[in-house]
């Protein structure tokens, strides 16, 4: 009798693994390659879309304001110094915008430094007090007079415009401290300004202290405001020009900043308004001549206080900038015989000057002639 083979059984369990490795390396190797071919055919992805985005922004920008003498006399009182009243006048039609401008022509150096004498120049810390009230926030401090009383009226004039919130260029406490305050944020825009003047009336000993003008400094200073700023102003003290007319120094000057992308110029003579144009895209503002002074020329006792609105669109890096309407603000720094300093609009002055009405058809005449996109507030108005 012949023996039967034994037949080698697997057992089912490890014939049902078997089938599920095979089946699950199918699948793996199926899902790899499927990815990669999506991978290899799925289009480059999009780089995020930059959107453009559109602010307003509202300017005030005033012109000189020099304390003499007479003006420390007038303002002071049993606790100090007070302006209140050589501002009353002004203090109701003064636009309140987010940048609120003017030139500082004498230091604030403060009473402990001396009263203005004899064309060397002081102002009372009780100044910015008073001007920080009316909403001015970014100050020009860069001028002829702004080493009249050395670098302790420098440091000094820092310190009580800090006390004050206020922002500023122009004058400095130390080398690495140029640019510290020169930015302003307001709108979601960041408004930067660098102050220069053309000379000093003192010699001045640290080089640093007070910023003097030269194409390579401003080249260099507008570059790195850039860096920080979407806005930037530049503001000139041109010293010593009498006349209405723009010179051709100052026109090449502002040539060359609009150049260099700045936004705005505002200058000063010291003496006398000056017309305002654009070149380019840069609002130029030649002088505004000065708010406060006790000079006896009566265009010298007389400014152009300017507002207006200017959109600003931003586009990644790129920034533009458009206004429509330049307003202006004529105003009279008026004295009685060297006692009650005070600014008075034009559009208030009663018989503070006789001949208000012809000064005003000049200045109409001289910012106005040719030029559609600057108004003078009516008398009256």
């Amino acid at each position: 009798m012949m023996k039967k083979r034994k037949v080698n059984k697997t057992p089912l369990f490890i014939i049902i693994i078997l089938i599920c490795l095979i089946f699950g390396a199918l699948y793996f190797f199926r899902g790899h390659f499927t990815k990669k071919e999506e991978e290899e055919t799925k289009p480059e992805v999009l780089e995020k879309k930059e959107v453009e985005k559109t602010y307003n922004l509202s300017f005030t920008l005033a012109g000189n304001i020099l304390i003499n003498s007479g003006m420390w006399n007038d303002a002071r009182t049993a606790e100090g110094y007070d302006f209140s009243s050589t501002f009353k006048e002004f203090e109701n039609t003064a636009k309140k915008s987010n940048i609120n401008f003017y030139f500082q022509q004498s230091i604030v150096g403060g009473s402990d430094l001396g009263a203005s004498l004899n064309y060397n120049y002081n102002s009372p810390k009780e100044l910015l007090t008073e001007l920080s009230k009316f909403g001015f926030n970014l100050v020009s401090l860069s001028s002829y007079h702004s080493y009249d009383k050395g670098i302790d009226g420098i440091n000094n004039t820092i310190l009580y415009l800090n006390e004050n919130k206020m922002s500023y260029s122009g004058i400095n406490e130390e080398e690495d401290k140029r640019y510290d305050k020169s930015v302003i944020l307001k709108n979601g825009v960041k408004v930067g300004l660098i102050s220069y003047t053309m000379g000093t009336d003192e010699i001045v000993k640290e080089e640093y202290a007070v910023n003097k003008y030269s194409d390579e400094q401003a080249k260099k200073d507008i570059e790195e405001l850039k860096k920080n700023a979407d806005i930037v102003i530049v503001s000139i003290d041109w010293n010593n020009i009498g006349s209405t007319m723009v010179t051709e120094e100052q026109k090449r000057v502002a040539k060359y900043l609009s150049d260099l992308g700045v936004n705005i110029i505002v200058g000063n003579t010291g003496y006398s308004i000056q017309p305002i144009e654009k070149i380019n895209d840069t609002l130029v503002f030649y002088s505004l001549g000065n708010l406060l002074s006790g000079h006896n020329a009566i265009d010298s006792r007389i400014s152009s206080v300017v507002d207006f609105n200017l959109k600003v669109t931003k586009l990644g890096k790129k920034v533009t900038t458009n206004v429509d309407k330049v307003n202006v603000l004529l105003t009279y720094a008026y004295n009685n015989y060297g006692l009650q300093y005070k600014v008075i609009p034009f559009t208030k002055i009663i018989n503070e000057l006789g001949t208000y009405k012809t000064y005003y058809e000049k200045y109409n005449k001289l910012l106005t002639e040719n030029n559609d996109m600057v108004k003078l507030y009516e008398i009256g108005e």
